[in-house]
């Protein structure tokens, strides 16, 4: 299954992997379906996609940190799952106390060279057992330690 961006106008461009053809598709009345789609190009070879229209790259990852609960006297060890430029994904190891809408910091080592630290504070957006979701509260702040390790 291949993942296609889709562009800020609602646009993919979708390749058959088989004859190299190309074609241009608005997509917007699947924005929010979440569905596999089947297409099939002009040779007669199918093939499935999903769209993603996300506003910036998401990078799988495997990092380890560390999440600190504001007004909970909470911390946790955490696996990083994917981040990018405004927002990340993670997982507890064990079970946690904290909620949608809780403001939070982490901190992360990042693989490079470097092993560069970065601390972004946190607003929770969504909890599904011991996956989170969370948005960077300055997310420009990130940008110089960010930027190129999501680029690599």
């Amino acid at each position: 299954m291949e993942k296609v961006y889709v562009d800020h106008t609602n646009r993919v461009k979708i390749i058959c992997l088989k004859c190299g053809l190309e074609k241009n598709k608005i997509v917007s009345k699947f924005k929010n379906t979440h569905k596999k789609l089947k297409a099939k190009c002009k040779y007669g070879e199918d093939f499935r996609i999903t769209l993603d229209f996300r506003k910036y790259y998401r990078k799988n990852a495997r990092l380890s940190g560390k999440y600190f609960v504001k007004g909970k006297n909470e911390t946790r060890e955490i696996i990083i799952e994917d981040i990018s430029k405004t927002g990340i994904k993670f997982a507890t190891l064990e079970p946690h106390y904290f909620s949608k809408g809780d403001l939070g910091e982490l901190k992360i080592t990042l693989d490079t060279p470097m092993r560069m630290e970065v601390r972004p504070r946190v607003k929770i957006l969504w909890i599904i057992d011991l996956n989170v979701g969370a948005q960077f509260d300055n997310p420009k702040l990130l940008e110089k330690d960010l930027g190129l390790y999501l680029i690599k």
